[in-house]
């Protein structure tokens, strides 16, 4: 076999093994790879230049999709490709928000790592006004700076908030983070004044037994908070 027979034989055998090795393109969109957590589907779409970046209707994009479904393996396969870590939908979420709401720490964490810039603190006071109360989330953000005894421009704290709310395991999560229970808000209400104004005995119940004390600078019906017990 002549010299340029092996050659022409070499540069075929390359040519055949480099064929072999591409992937197919996808078989299914983007988004459906994403909520399968379909990895071959995905990388294909990575191999085959899909804008791994593109939004839906809604503004959401493949990463706030495996945010939502915890799907951490899928999330790093994203951001390693060069998915934004900070983009946002357009009710104003981002992948880091979505992902504590449904409690998955680990995927946040991920994303923190990938860059996300997310304000701690408006973070926690989003969750709490979403009536959010997963213990690993809200200890999640309280780990990394976020504090449960902060103000919003109202005065108010997450712990006013969640008693306004009427949310009793909420309540309990944040004082289990230190929240303050005998802290002011720009009213002077105490939680427990908020919670005796709402006649909110679920939670009267667990701030009295907690030990949390009503200002006393605070006029009230007196009948209201004598006979606030059923």
């Amino acid at each position: 076999m002549s010299l340029v027979r092996v050659l022409v034989a070499l540069v075929l055998s390359v040519l055949l093994l480099g064929a072999c090795g591409e992937p197919p393109p996808p078989t299914i969109s983007l988004y459906r790879a994403v909520r399968d957590g379909d990895l071959d589907q995905i990388k294909r779409h990575v191999h085959w230049g899909t804008d791994i970046d593109q939004a839906d209707s809604r503004g959401e994009r493949p990463l706030h999709a495996a945010a939502r479904r915890g799907r951490l393996i899928v999330a790093r396969e994203l951001l390693k490709n060069g998915a934004d870590p900070n983009a946002t939908n357009r009710a104003g979420e981002t992948p880091l928000r979505i992902a504590l709401t449904e409690g998955k720490t680990q995927l946040a964490d991920r994303l923190l790592v990938a860059g996300a810039t997310d304000d701690r603190q408006v973070l926690l006071f989003a969750l709490v006004r979403a009536g959010v109360d997963d213990r690993d989330s809200l200890a999640f953000l309280a780990e990394r700076g976020a504090s449960v005894t902060a103000e919003d421009r109202f005065g108010a704290t997450p712990l006013h908030i969640a008693v306004s709310d009427g949310r009793r395991l909420l309540t309990k999560r944040l004082i289990d983070l230190g929240a303050d229970m005998d802290v002011s808000d720009a009213t002077g209400r105490t939680p427990l004044d908020i919670a005796i104004e709402n006649g909110d005995r679920p939670i009267i119940d667990l701030l009295e037994r907690l030990g949390a004390r009503t200002n006393p600078q605070i006029p009230r019906d007196e009948a209201r908070f004598e006979n606030r017990a059923p």
